[in-house]
């Protein structure tokens, strides 16, 4: 029996190192998630993930010690590598200047004045970031569109139309049509306008954050991007974010990009396919907002209430402080090239400046590009077959496809935004009608009133959106995949070493950094070639072992050869200019012995050839001269030694006798009269073979197009059908070897070639019970017209 002062002693004692191992415990739990420690950790398991994921991993963990120590000592040094770059970089300018640090959007960390404050923010630090980001109010808009007096007035005037077509003229049958016409307003709005929330935006984040990772191994964007964007909502003018469109995950990316960033999300402009169930609802929260991608249901007659309503949804908005994302192409790119853009819905920020309800606005060229689309592919597209809708199952099979595989980087391009104000006061005169004043149409022209829409709006409408559309292109980042797929199919195309590629592609790099196109990779050129072929697949490059050295041929069979030619694109439409002055040298020295140029002709024929494929690229900005982009083209290949002066005088004359009346050429540029230059061609120049290579999978497609048309004298053909012909057409050219490029096989590029023909006037066409039929101008039905047209493009069809 003890006393009882020891047995009170003892209790005390014992309660005492209880708290004690609780202080301990809670200490080291403290230190364990301080910063420092999760930094070491995170850094830690960053060096065991690159060393177990290298493309010679099979899955085990089990590997030497000097195995792992030696793919440690690789990162370690390709790491150093990029932090020394990122800080000669930071080094060079302030802020405004491109070379900034990358930041990696999926890692809160680099997202900058992130702070892990105590210890939840350690745990958790993305709950942490998504419920502080900066909150922004996003106001709802919605009954002050129905009570608009334009769209009150526009209601009417669809229900007279409507009953005077039913021959209904007494007051109490128009009414009826009136209160039908209201509630299809309330059903129209309804299904199209967005219900943008903070919450939703926080909810969404944090979710993305959980799920990106998964599919991606970092999304990333320039520093000094962020930086840029920030100073520009700092102005308080509106932002409208014009991106390029190459994915779902488009959507996600910018309004995840700016409102982690601090910077107000924007509504987003969606096609009305994507309003499925759930997923629909969800995107709404997100900022969507739906529009039909055919506004007009009956072929022929425009549905001026649903403009209307658009219109005035969009201006609304836009007047409530609102932000707008929208893609200038409309639909995402089937064939990884920029398409076309589209002017209707930049028509509407044009119209509210013009007409006085927007002061100014801030137009933010945007470009993602990635390792690899989450899509897949569009061969099926390509080929003929019609697009899927998307559906419920669609999507949920969509997404778990998706979270099971893996698609590399993503990279994030904000290019310098561009003054409304500005770009219309710099397009003014292009556009100006022959008065000189230039023309401001009333407000329901934009969108709705189209049959009083004044042309040089419209032009004005183009020019802005042709101007953006090539920045955006320009902005895009090169990855990894876009550089070896365009390796291997426009310079080894019939197989190359890994040592031969790897030479290839350091060259490919240093040409690239000269033009200051940006990559969105980084490394040693073989790892990163071997990056790409495996995210690429063995269905679209074939690898094989061969005298200890690895050998890579690109698959270029059907349908195959179609998606490794989208990821190629990207240069494609970065060499198209370089690539029309080669083909042009090509052809005219095709029949030569001497293989010399007069360089004015090489100017014109150039020019003819741009005009040609005025459908597939944009080759300079509106503002730009087109054959002063020739003129350096040709300069860059004096360079390369591709050609060499021989003779110089000035000639009176003004040209080859090609039209010098094009849309895509200055009107200031009527007088110029380019030197009479003569140059030597050195037909063995690799580049050169390289730069003609680059457009004969479209000129091929072109030529069977324009000699189709010799089928379509006394002809009325259906688009479908029309299409389909022009297809079997081309497959016939590959079976019987008159077409050597299986990439010429795609329903973009003979939709682009009739888009040609039609605009040139050789092909009409109008709306035949609901269905688009073509024809062939009177004028032109005739063989001796149509062998003329059919030579302007097969001048450029000689064989490399």
């Amino acid at each position: 029996m003890m006393w009882p002062e020891v047995e009170v002693l003892i209790s005390t004692t014992y309660a005492s190192a209880g708290y004690f191992e609780v202080s301990v415990v809670f200490v080291f739990f403290a230190w364990l998630f301080s910063e420092r420690v999760m930094a070491m950790m995170e850094l830690m398991s960053t060096k065991l993930y690159e060393a177990c994921s290298t493309p010679s991993y099979n899955g085990s963990l089990k590997q030497s010690s000097s195995s792992l120590h030696h793919q440690l000592t690789q990162y370690q040094l390709r790491k150093r590598e990029q932090i020394a770059q990122a800080k000669s970089l930071s080094k060079n300018g302030g802020i405004g200047n491109e070379h900034f640090p990358i930041v990696d959007l999926l890692r809160v960390e680099t997202l900058g004045k992130i702070r892990r404050r105590g210890i939840l923010g350690s745990i958790f630090p993305v709950i942490r970031h998504c419920s502080t980001f900066k909150k922004y109010e996003y106001p709802y808009i919605y009954d002050s569109v129905l009570k608009d007096e334009s769209v009150q007035q526009m209601v009417e005037n669809t229900a007279s139309e409507e009953a005077f077509e039913n021959g209904i003229t007494d007051p109490d049958g128009i009414e009826k049509f009136v209160e039908r016409q209201t509630k299809r307003a309330a059903a129209i709005l309804t299904h199209m306008h967005s219900k943008l929330s903070d919450l939703v935006l926080r909810i969404g984040s944090w979710v993305f954050y959980k799920t990106l990772p998964l599919l991606f191994t970092s999304m990333s964007i320039p520093q000094g991007q962020i930086e840029m964007l920030r100073k520009a909502a700092s102005t308080g003018l509106p932002l409208i974010f014009l991106p390029l469109h190459r994915s779902h995950v488009d959507y996600i990316a910018v309004t995840f990009t700016l409102c982690n960033s601090g910077i107000r999300a924007p509504l987003v402009a969606a096609g009305e396919n994507l309003r499925i169930p759930i997923f629909g609802k969800l995107l709404t929260g997100l900022g969507a907002f739906y529009i039909k991608r055919r506004m007009d249901p009956v072929a022929g007659k425009k549905d001026k209430l649903y403009r209307a309503i658009l219109h005035n949804y969009m201006t609304q908005c836009m007047q409530a402080g609102h932000y707008f994302e929208f893609f200038i192409e409309g639909g995402r790119t089937r064939t990884g090239k920029p398409c076309m853009p589209k002017g209707g819905l930049m028509s509407v920020f044009v119209d509210a400046y013009l007409s006085g309800i927007l002061e100014d606005a801030l137009l933010v060229p945007v470009s993602v590009n990635y390792d690899k689309i989450v899509e897949g592919n569009f061969v099926t597209e390509l080929t003929g077959e019609p697009k899927k809708p998307e559906t419920l199952m669609s999507a949920l099979k969509g997404i778990w496809t998706a979270i099971t595989s893996h698609y590399g980087l993503v990279r994030v391009d904000f290019n310098q935004p561009f003054s409304l104000h500005e770009l219309v006061r710099s397009f003014q005169n292009k556009v100006m009608n022959k008065s000189g004043s230039f023309h401001i149409a009333p407000s329901s022209a934009s969108l709705y009133g189209t049959d009083i829409i004044h042309e040089e709006q419209r032009q004005l409408v183009d020019s802005i959106t042709r101007h953006i559309l090539y920045d955006c292109m320009q902005s895009t980042a090169v990855m990894s995949t876009n550089a070896v797929a365009f390796l291997l199919l426009y310079y080894f195309r019939n197989g190359v070493p890994l040592s031969k590629l790897t030479f290839a592609l350091d060259r490919l790099r240093d040409e690239l950094s000269f033009s200051k196109k940006d990559t969105g990779f980084s490394g040693d050129s073989k790892d990163i070639i071997e990056h790409a072929v495996s995210l690429l697949g063995p269905g679209l490059v074939e690898v094989d072992k061969k005298d200890e050295d690895v050998y890579y041929k690109p698959v270029s069979m059907l349908p195959n050869v179609l998606e490794l030619n989208y990821y190629s694109n990207t240069l494609v439409s970065h060499f198209c200019l370089k690539g029309v002055v080669g083909r042009v040298l090509l052809s005219l020295t095709a029949d030569q012995r001497d293989a010399k140029v007069a360089i004015e002709k090489v100017v014109d024929v150039s020019i003819l050839l741009c005009e040609i494929l005025q459908f597939e690229f944009i080759f300079t900005k509106t503002c730009q001269q087109l054959n002063n982009a020739v003129f350096d083209a040709i300069e860059e290949m004096t360079m390369h030694e591709i050609l060499t002066e021989v003779a110089s005088h000035r000639s009176g004359r003004l040209g080859y006798g090609c039209p010098r009346n094009l849309e895509i050429i200055d009107d200031e540029d009527e007088d110029f009269i380019p030197p009479d230059t003569f140059y030597k061609v050195n037909l063995e120049e690799e580049k050169l073979l390289f730069y003609g290579r680059l457009l004969e999978p479209l000129i091929d497609t072109y030529c069977t197009v324009f000699s189709y048309l010799l089928c379509m004298m006394d002809q009325v053909m259906p688009e479908q059908i029309l299409v389909k012909e022009l297809l079997a057409t081309v497959k016939a050219g590959l079976d019987n070897g008159s077409i050597r490029y299986a990439e010429s096989l795609s329903t973009d590029t003979i939709k682009n070639c009739m888009k040609l023909l039609e605009k040139w006037s050789v092909l009409e066409c109008h709306i035949q019970d609901g269905t688009k039929v073509y024809y062939l101008n009177p004028k032109y039905e005739s063989e001796e017209m149509l062998v003329t047209i059919i030579g302007k493009v097969e001048l450029f069809r000689n064989r490399l």
